[in-house]
């Protein structure tokens, strides 16, 4: 045991001294490595970090709580030609198709409209451009919009079509800060709106923020852009444990109210936060295949110059070989040496690579807006496969060390 223990230890002082006895080949045998760990941890951690930011704010806004919408904006990424079909045959969705969901209903809570239209507001001279979203009075159910002052508007305010605001924190900031907002007027298109409430700041997502927004009752909104355009229907259902009946049910709800026979497909279309999760899934899947087909080839030519590295050195060191065998070495010792010698060299360039990654991934996570993760699993899996590269590709100059005849080596010059 001691006697292994003290070879291995050799080993790897032997590898440092080829490391510092000729940088120039260290830095080209361990460039593969590096390279190819590098990769794979700055991308891993970025995805990571991402698929977790994602997972927290799609729990954040709530799993039971799913939209209809004239298209699937999803189809856009995945199916732009269906997207583009689907988006001239299917009919807008009105406020007839919202009270036809509310009186029909059992699974779901909340049901409410949703339309939204950019627009000038201004106060006092000064102007922004920004989302005025209508929607109805039951919107604080379905969305989680906590306020910094004031409150939401009231049925009574929705059912008037009152011309009252809710405003978001990036309104607030541009035009009244740091006025009262509550009860001050701001002025959208042609008419006037009265605030009677500030939502908290909710910061970003990916850079997007969430707090450019003015909200009013969806009959003002109406009034304000035109009664014909299309909207889209939030709904809520009573719990996630009946999220897919519930979905099941506004979907032939809404086939009855379109008149649609058994085999015609759908005119609407029915999203989730899920589909969002799913969709990123897929994306950062097809990612991490194609970079571990680029790692692999990396991965390959570093093996090929770490075994190329090594038998230079067995030739380097034949005499020495020689010597070793002439004082009873055998050839198993032999192995083991240039083994841990090859494992060696492949760690160092592994440890490098991944520093280097973690740097990378801290970098572009510190400018711009996406998080980062260390992912333990990935980093004892990158040891493992830079220890096994090591061995396998050090495994045929090792065997090659241990078959040279002790008299010819020691024959070499």
């Amino acid at each position: 045991m001691r006697a292994s223990l003290r070879v291995s230890l050799e080993g790897v002082r032997i590898a440092f001294s080829a490391l510092l006895g000729n940088k120039l080949r260290t830095v080209l045998t361990l460039l593969g490595n590096i390279v190819g760990i590098m990769s794979v941890i700055a991308v891993v951690s970025l995805l990571g970090g991402v698929d977790q930011y994602m997972r927290q704010e799609v729990a954040s806004e709530g799993s039971n709580r799913y939209k209809i919408e004239r298209v699937n904006v999803f189809d856009a990424i995945t199916d732009f030609e269906k997207f583009i079909d689907k988006l001239t045959r299917n009919p807008r969705l009105t406020m007839q198709d919202v009270d036809a969901l509310r009186e029909s209903l059992t699974l779901s809570d909340y049901v409410s409209a949703y339309v939204s239209n950019p627009a000038d507001i201004s106060v006092r001279g000064k102007s922004v451009n920004m989302a005025v979203q209508g929607r109805d009075a039951v919107y604080p159910f379905i969305e989680n919009i906590p306020l910094y002052a004031g409150r939401h508007f009231t049925e009574i305010e929705d059912r008037e079509s009152a011309q009252v605001a809710v405003i978001g924190w990036d309104v607030y900031q541009a035009l009244l800060a740091p006025r009262e907002a509550v009860g001050a007027t701001i002025r959208i298109g042609s008419r006037h709106f009265k605030v009677v409430g500030v939502a908290a700041e909710r910061g970003s997502v990916l850079g997007e923020s969430r707090d450019r927004f003015v909200i009013i009752p969806v009959g003002a909104h109406r009034k304000l852009f035109g009664a014909g355009q299309g909207l889209e229907i939030h709904v809520a259902s009573k719990d996630i444990r009946s999220m897919d009946a519930a979905i099941e049910e506004a979907t032939v709800a809404m086939r009855i109210r379109h008149n649609l026979h058994p085999r015609d497909e759908n005119d609407f279309s029915v999203t989730t936060s899920e589909q969002l999760i799913d969709l990123w899934k897929n994306i950062s899947r097809g990612v991490m295949l194609a970079l571990v087909a680029l790692v692999g080839i990396s991965m390959l030519v570093g093996g090929i110059v770490l075994m190329n590295t090594m038998v230079v050195s067995v030739a380097e060191r034949t005499r020495e070989i020689g010597v070793r065998k002439a004082v009873g070495a055998n050839r198993s010792a032999i192995v083991w040496q240039f083994l841990i010698e090859s494992a060696t060299l492949s760690v160092i360039g592994g440890v490098l690579g991944m520093g280097i990654g973690f740097l990378i991934a801290a970098a572009v996570s510190a400018f711009s807006v996406l998080p980062y993760v260390v992912n333990t699993a990935i980093v004892v899996l990158a040891l493992v496969v830079t220890i096994a590269l090591g061995l396998i590709f050090g495994t045929y100059p090792a065997v090659k060390a241990a078959r040279l005849d002790p008299v010819d080596a020691l024959r070499t010059e």
